[in-house]
């Protein structure tokens, strides 16, 4: 099996050593054990958006629908309701980069 951690040192392949490769390991590990943290992040952004895009509709002299109340009440409702391994499904997008997941949908 090739060594997947190489240099390339004057064009020529080296490889790792094996302090290297436990090295880049446990970079690799530290990324991964972030992910959760920057999914979060990425995840209340696009909420945050969600809601300043149906301000308007909170103003006093707007009437707001029970299906919009509640869709920004489930907004707000993310960062408790979706525990981390359920990121990747809130983060999920089609083909043309669309959240895919119904939390997402507002109400018309």
């Amino acid at each position: 099996m090739a060594n997947i951690y190489v240099h390339f040192i004057n064009g020529k392949e080296v490889p790792f050593t094996a302090e290297e490769i436990t090295a880049r390991k446990a970079e690799e590990q530290a990324e991964l054990d972030k992910k959760p943290q920057y999914d979060l992040a990425t995840i209340r952004k696009i909420r945050n958006q969600k809601l300043q895009e149906t301000d308007y509709l909170a103003m006093s002299d707007n009437t707001m629908s029970d299906e919009m109340k509640a869709f920004r009440k489930s907004m707000r409702d993310i960062p408790q309701d979706y525990s981390a391994d359920k990121y990747d499904e809130l983060l999920a997008r089609d083909s043309d980069l669309k959240l895919t997941h119904s939390v997402w949908k507002k109400p018309s």
